[in-house]
């Protein structure tokens, strides 16, 4: 990842908190490792990810197609330019 922080398109990784300088801190270190920050919204939100994070280890290492999993979120209207 961390190698082609600089080449789009980045996978994403979201952030969660009540906090707002704090959430502002962990974006920056997301991006600076290579992923994409995604607002989540407030700290009792992270209890979602926790399943979806178990889906992306499923998909890495629960298959035998191996750990270059990644997920990227993108709104529709961004896709579509609408």
């Amino acid at each position: 990842m961390f190698e082609g922080r600089d080449t789009p398109p980045r996978p994403s990784c979201v952030v969660c908190g009540d906090d707002p300088h704090a959430k502002s801190v962990a974006a920056r270190l997301i991006a600076d490792v290579g992923f994409d920050p995604v607002d989540a919204g407030p700290l009792r939100i992270a209890r979602y990810t926790e399943p979806f994070a178990m889906l992306t280890a499923q998909l890495a290492y629960g298959t035998d197609q191996g750990p270059n999993w990644a997920y990227r979120f993108r709104r529709v209207d961004q896709l579509f330019g609408t």
